[in-house]
């Protein structure tokens, strides 16, 4: 998220309705013609709104069917499901930040992860930036139990990483390995980066107590791999890989293979440099794209050349309004082949006002789920294969 065209916040609450977060239990609205193009035989749905700044998302792995979905903010973690949003939250952080977003930074609630054991234990990870009294910021991973649809026990993990208005602690995962990866941003301070025992713009690797590995790649740090600018959210494939996005300031966005101790080049290098010591990203796009949200298709809704793909959200620039020639969109990557990934076209936005996809999902029943954090909504793809086959 950045790149800020000087729009004021009220224009864009005049032009959608969830700019005041709602309360109250909203159906999915079903919505034929909405300005996001699909391929053929594929549709997009609303499948909820009134939501206020929403960021990451992810199903919980429980088989309930139910969507958690975090606020920036409100520091409120809500719950989505085909009945629609719940008006009471599952569990709602201290950010202690407010105003106009994003004018005022980009800190607050943002990842969201859950323990791979969470039918037997419930824990539910959360990376959020809390504003200290005196203006600044820290990152904080922490951990709430369910108990029905409820957190409680309310655990920090991990604390006091230094953020900044961006560039903060961001996304969250779990690895085949039952560690918890975390991506966090250079806060502006990209002479720390290449100290591995600092935690500012690395892919920080942890228990899921919080305590550090003894097989990190750097003894005594959770430091996995360094050099990443404005890290957002890591994802694994299913053979074990890990991948992340890093923004650039102005150019060279990247998508990253990460591997333990690697060292992705920033502040030296920005984009491919060939360079010893340092490891070039898998692809880079050369003009702003903001890449956020990633998620792997392992459904079966979809048609059998999406499975195994990567999706990834293009953010674009926060508050252009319109569409964008590059981004806001959704694409897919095909990793799987032995030369560049190859990127195409998904979901792509043709809104005339505002709008920006942030994250990304796949339901259990095989959908895909995005979130848009300037509209309050959440949208839904479905593949129908009626609409595909013409009858």
């Amino acid at each position: 998220m950045r790149r800020l065209v000087p729009v004021l916040a009220a224009t864009f609450c005049l032009l959608f309705s969830s700019c005041d977060g709602g309360g109250e239990e909203a159906s999915p609205e079903v919505n034929t013609v909405l300005p996001i193009t699909v391929p053929d035989g594929f549709t997009v749905d609303v499948f909820a709104s009134g939501l206020t700044l929403p960021t990451s998302l992810a199903f919980a792995p429980d088989g309930s069917g139910r969507l958690f979905v975090n606020e920036l903010q409100t520091g409120r973690i809500r719950i989505v499901t085909e009945e629609g949003l719940r008006a009471e939250p599952f569990a709602e952080v201290r950010t202690e930040v407010s105003g106009d977003f994003p004018f005022t930074g980009e800190n607050g609630l943002i990842g969201l992860a859950f323990d791979p054991d969470f039918r037997q234990n419930g824990f539910v990870y959360v990376t959020y930036a809390v504003r200290q009294p005196d203006g600044s910021n820290l990152g904080r991973v922490a951990r709430f139990t369910a108990n029905g649809d409820r957190g409680e026990a309310f655990t920090v993990l991990l604390d006091s990483i230094p953020a900044a208005p961006g560039h903060q602690i961001q996304s969250l995962t779990f690895g085949p390995d039952g560690k918890l990866y975390v991506s966090v941003g250079d806060a502006y301070q990209p002479e720390r980066v290449g100290d591995p025992a600092e935690p500012l713009g690395k892919i920080l690797r942890m228990n899921a107590d919080g305590t550090i590995p003894e097989d990190n790649p750097f003894p005594g740090t959770r430091t996995y791999a360094l050099g990443l600018r404005n890290s957002f959210d890591l994802v694994f494939s299913e053979d074990g890989r890990l991948y992340s996005a890093d923004n650039g300031p102005s150019q060279n966005d990247e998508l990253n293979l990460i591997e333990a101790g690697d060292n992705l080049g920033w502040p030296a290098y920005l984009g491919p440099s060939g360079a010893p010591g340092f490891v070039d990203p898998l692809h880079t796009w050369a003009e702003v794209v903001s890449p956020d949200g990633m998620a792997y298709y392992h459904g079966t809704q979809f048609p059998p050349s999406y499975r195994g793909k990567l999706f990834i959200v293009l953010f674009g620039d926060t508050y252009a309004p319109g569409p964008s020639p590059r981004a806001k969109r959704v694409q897919t990557v095909d990793l799987s082949t032995t030369g560049a990934p190859v990127l195409e076209d998904f979901a792509v936005y043709r809104f005339p006002g505002f709008g920006n996809p942030l994250d990304v999902t796949v339901g259990p029943e095989g959908s895909l789920y995005f979130t848009d954090i300037f509209q309050g909504r959440l949208y839904r793809v479905r593949y129908e294969q009626a609409a595909a086959d013409g009858s």
